[in-house]
């Protein structure tokens, strides 16, 4: 590829993700008419995430206690649970839908940090941790439907032996490993158990990568949208309740060719549609690496994307900071430290300090938190002047 043809390339991403940043930001001004900006939504998408995440581990623990990991029972006790257990049907079906909750929180939290850059710099680490919880997330959700043991997961479990098949050299192996010898078995549910299980468990330790480097995570959203999501999820489980697709059980001289789609996490298998089974392997991790890769890979744009898009190093007016640490405690990229101040401040205020901050220009992804956290005017972003501010404010009210 010849480099004209890479600038190209390279301008047309820039220029998409400067459109995307410019929506997301026009989406955010919206919702905040609607609704209180500490409230709005989109603020917390990692937070809702991790309530469904909540609300999965304790449904799951719920369905474990009558999950029964054979072949003969694996169907019957999930009938049973749903049929027989006071309120049984309810809580499977919010251990469906918080599934397709914490997908979709997990997506929009992706886009919206992809297309805000929040993934630069001293961000890759939680980046790279949320890829891996998506990974996971899918992987949990597959196995899930396997556990039931219906004609659908009778037909998931064919197409994951194919899937496991096309991988070179160690297919063979894989697929041994899943089914526990060389056909489907009573060890194959117990695994598959252990894989739905184990994984749903190393979800928290991604969890706790991911928030290793943020100050202040929003772990948790706040009430009014805690009992809304957890409201809605059992609303759901109400009125569409998870027995409408009406699977029959798995059997051995049942042939199923389809299935009710879920799109959260059946959307591979449609592909195998059109694609080989290994075909399909190769798109996923491609686009699992090409996630990864996504943080390192650069972009060169011209100065006036850069002014849209970057506002520049931080830099402390030394004259003006007092060494408060409003600043090191609001940034939530560790970009700012405090050290011993060298002299005194130009202002009153400034006049008795004994600190001094000081930006770490590799971990700055200029978002401006810090301008905002500091009250005396000791930090500023040096494309994104107070003046310049205005001129476009200016400028606006005249268009």
């Amino acid at each position: 590829m010849s480099s004209a043809t890479t600038d190209q390339a390279t301008g047309r991403y820039a220029r998409s993700m400067t459109a995307l940043l410019r929506g997301t930001l026009r989406l955010d001004v919206w919702i905040n008419r609607v609704y209180p900006t500490d409230f709005n939504p989109l603020y917390y998408t990692g937070g809702l995430s991790n309530l469904f995440l909540l609300t999965l581990v304790l449904s799951g623990i719920f369905l474990f206690f009558y999950y029964e990991a054979s072949l003969g029972s694996a169907f019957a006790s999930i009938q049973y649970l749903t049929e027989r257990v006071p309120y049984g049907g309810v809580i499977r079906g919010v251990h469906r839908y918080a599934a397709d909750g914490f997908i979709v929180g997990i997506l929009l939290h992706l886009f919206r940090n992809w297309f805000t850059d929040r993934y630069l710099f001293a961000r890759d680490n939680p980046w790279i941790s949320g890829m891996f919880l998506l990974l996971f997330a899918g992987f949990v959700g597959v196995t899930g439907y396997q556990l039931v043991w219906d004609e659908r997961a009778q037909l998931l479990t064919t197409l994951v032996v194919a899937m496991l098949y096309s991988i070179p050299a160690a297919g063979q192996g894989l697929v041994h490993l899943l089914l526990g010898g060389v056909g489907v078995s009573d060890t194959t549910l117990v695994r598959l158990l252990y894989l739905h299980i184990g994984p749903a468990s190393a979800l928290y330790a991604f969890l706790w990568w991911h928030y290793l480097r943020l100050r202040h995570p929003k772990i948790w959203p706040p009430g009014v949208w805690t009992l809304f999501c957890v409201g809605l999820v059992f609303l759901l489980a109400g009125l569409i309740p998870v027995t409408r697709d009406a699977i029959p059980p798995s059997s051995p001289a049942a042939r199923p060719t389809h299935f009710p789609m879920d799109v959260f996490f059946m959307l591979p298998f449609w592909f195998m549609n059109i694609l080989p089974a290994g075909g399909v392997v190769a798109l996923l991790v491609l686009l699992f690496v090409g996630g990864l890769a996504i943080p390192y890979l650069s972009r060169r744009e011209t100065p006036a994307q850069m002014e849209v898009r970057h506002a520049g190093v931080a830099q402390v007016v030394d004259g003006n900071c007092t060494g408060c640490e409003l600043c090191y405690y609001d940034c939530p990229y560790n970009a700012i430290v405090m050290v011993p101040s060298p002299g005194r401040g130009l202002t009153k205020a400034a006049a008795n300090r004994t600190l001094l901050a000081v930006v770490i220009e590799s971990r700055c992804v200029e978002c401006g938190i810090c301008i905002g956290a500091c009250p005396f005017e000791a930090l500023e972003l040096p494309k994104l002047m107070e003046r310049d501010v205005l001129n476009q404010v200016s400028l606006a009210m005249q268009t």
